[in-house]
This record gives structure tokens, sequence and C-alpha cells, in this order.
């Protein structure tokens, strides 16, 4: 390096010496990219109170945490991009390092633009040969659904970058933050409304029959209990005499579930009635009914508007056709008898004391539960402006 002070250098010589000291920055940012690597495979932070390596170089230095990251992030992309690293060690490392390290110099990058880099790297040294870059392996896949505690099913995967691309796609608009009918912001936190969008996408797979055969049937979830647990009605139960109550109901993958989840999901799917003898051995299979026809979802549709839970902008194309009396005590399939609720509220009216009927202009009329409002006041259920 020139030993003069800067205002004795000429214009060349100030372009000259930048342009050095920038080659000395990429090689100094090159190692400690190679240190951080080797950290990876070492426990060196134990016991200094740090969880990751690029906390511990932002609490140890003057550098922003984006960039400790992004460092981090390079160090990263060296292991798994064997291209990269290849390419990195080799004679002609000063494009790869222009590609690279230009990006960890900046105060600002992302992900997105150090995978750019990747693949510009990977187009310079790569060959054909090589095979399918590792983001786009489509064999690297693991997906992983296991039920756990209370039959919830925890789900974990890696996918390809296509295929995470069609999944997050698919998954935007579902997931999407929707506002109530008065403007109030949606109280979903993100995971939530991912998950719910994911649920969306299962159950409207589910609709449109889209599946492969199994069994000798579409792909669906079977629920069994009996009729004794489905009804509410002290005289349907009384002519059930030798019929076990059980107090719960049973799906083939994740065991026993609720009777109000069960009830909610008989409100809005196929039902078959089996008689089984005392022994538990069935005598007989009724044919199955759809409680709920597509010409009534239509007319629901125009009535409701969508959830007919007061203050929900739920689009009816989302909602199951909830039974006001349930059809396993006698509430008929009809339209005075039915009315559209989103997941989220038709579990509410199932599991909470939430109760709703139909007012003498045939709209919906909702009553909180005495925790909200102890003089229990009907409440309006949404109905859009040209329901008659």
């Amino acid at each position: 390096m020139d030993s003069r002070e800067a205002w004795q250098l000429d214009g060349e010589d100030l372009k000259c010496e930048v342009l050095d000291l920038v080659r000395v920055r990429h090689e100094l940012q090159s190692r400690m990219v190679l240190l951080i690597v080797e950290m990876f495979s070492r426990e060196v932070l134990g016991g200094k109170g740090f969880r990751a390596i690029a906390q511990w170089l932002h609490g140890s230095t003057n550098l922003e945490i984006g960039e400790c990251s992004l460092l981090v992030g390079l160090a990263r992309l060296l292991m798994l991009e064997p291209v990269v690293g290849d390419a990195f060690h080799r004679a002609d490392v000063d494009k790869a390092r222009g590609i690279l390290l230009d990006l960890a110099s900046k105060n600002i990058a992302d992900c997105d633009a150090v995978r750019a880099a990747i693949r510009r790297i990977e187009k310079q040294y790569g060959k054909r040969e090589d095979g399918v870059p590792v983001g786009e392996d489509s064999e690297r896949n693991e997906f992983y659904a296991s039920k756990g505690l209370y039959g919830r099913v925890t789900v974990k995967g890696d996918l390809d970058a296509v295929n995470g691309a069609r999944l997050i796609t698919l998954l935007s608009s579902l997931s999407a933050p929707t506002p109530a009918r008065d403007g109030v912001k949606d109280t979903r936190t993100p995971t939530l409304r991912r998950a719910d969008g994911f649920c969306e996408l299962l159950r409207r797979y589910e609709r449109a029959g889209l599946g492969p055969i199994e069994g000798g049937v579409k792909p669906h979830i079977t629920v069994t209990a009996s009729a004794k647990d489905m009804t509410d009605l002290k005289v349907l139960k009384d002519l059930l005499p030798s019929t076990e109550e059980l107090g719960f109901a049973w799906t083939d993958w994740v065991g026993p579930i609720s009777i109000d989840t069960a009830r909610m999901l008989a409100c809005d799917c196929t039902v078959t009635r089996i008689l089984l003898d005392e022994n538990g051995v069935p005598l007989d299979c009724g044919k199955e009914a759809r409680t709920a026809t597509v010409p009534q979802r239509r007319a629901l549709a125009v009535r409701d508007g969508g959830c007919a839970f007061p203050g929900c902008g739920t689009p009816s194309g989302w909602c199951d056709a909830h039974h006001i009396v349930h059809w396993n005590d006698g509430g008929p399939t009809d339209l005075d008898n039915l009315i559209l609720l989103c997941g989220h509220h038709h579990r509410t009216l199932h599991h909470t004391e939430w109760r709703v009927e139909i007012g003498p202009d045939r709209k919906t009329i909702f009553y909180p539960p005495m925790s909200i409002d102890p003089y229990q006041q009907p409440i309006g259920g949404n109905s859009p402006p040209t329901a008659a």
C-alpha cells in the first residue's frame, strides 16, 4: 500500500489504492467465510451465551446483524454447493469472489440475491454432468406428517425450489389477512393464517374429488360415532337402549375426537347409517345421504353472502353448511335450518355457548354466551344487501 497521506495522492493514485483495498477486503472476507465454515463443524460457541454464529459475530464486533447473517449465509452456501466451493478454492477464485463477496461487502442484501450469485457461478464453472442443483433436486425432498399428543398432526418438510414455489403460490391468497366487514384488522398471526390457508387448500382438494381411488373410494375422512352420542335429544337416546354412549368419535388416522367436532363434520358431509348388533357387528348399511345439495348451497350463498357470523368476511366458497338443529336430532335439511359458517365460526358454534336461529324475516340471528353478554342480546348475522 502507498505510504503517503491521502491528500498527497493524485486522482489515479487514489483510484488505484481504493481498488487495492477492495481486493484486500475481498481476501479478508473470503478468509472469514472459510473460518465460519470451519466453525460450523465445531462447538466453538459452547457456554458463550449465543444461540448462533451470526449473533456472536454481531455481539463481538460493530458489524450490523444483517451483514453478519449474510456472511454466515455465504458460509452455509459454500458448504451446500460443491461447485461453488471448488470455484472458490481454484485458481480462478477472483471471479467467484467478485460475485459472492461483493454481496458480503454490502450492508443490504437478501438470500435471493446470494442464490442468484450462486447460479451465476454454477453457470460459469459447473458442468451439465454435475447433475441437478441442490436447491432444485426433487430427490432430496422430505415430508413428514406425524400424529402427536391430543391427536394433533405435526407437519414438517423440505421441498425443492419449484414445488416450494408452487406451494407458496397456492397458499398466498388463502393465507392473506382477511379484515372483518367493518374494516377491523385480521387478528390472526401469520403462522395461523398460513395454517388456515393450508387447511383450506386440503378442503378444496377434497371437495373437488381430485384424489386417486384408495380402497375403492375417493380419499375422505371417515368419522365413526354412535347414534346415541351424536344426538342431544333424550327422547332419541331412549329409543337406543342397547347402544353404548362412549363420549367420543373415532377417525382412522388420528384416533378419538370430541363429539362436538364429529357433529360439526357431520353438518356438511356424506353420511352413512350402519346398524350394529349387540356385539358391534354390522347388520345393515343404509344409503349415503348428502346433507346439503348444490342448489341449497347456492341459495345459502345468496342469502348469507358468505359466513353468516356477525362481522366475518369469509366468502361462501370457504364455508360449511351448518345445521341449526342437528340432522341427527331430527333437524331438516332445508334453508330455514341451514346457515353458512367459516371453519373458525363453525367450530365456535359447536364448541361454545353461542346460539343461532333463523328470524321471522328468514335471516340469521345470533345470541352470544352469557360470559360475553349477560343479557344475551340478539345480534343480526351477515346478510348481503341483495338478499331478500
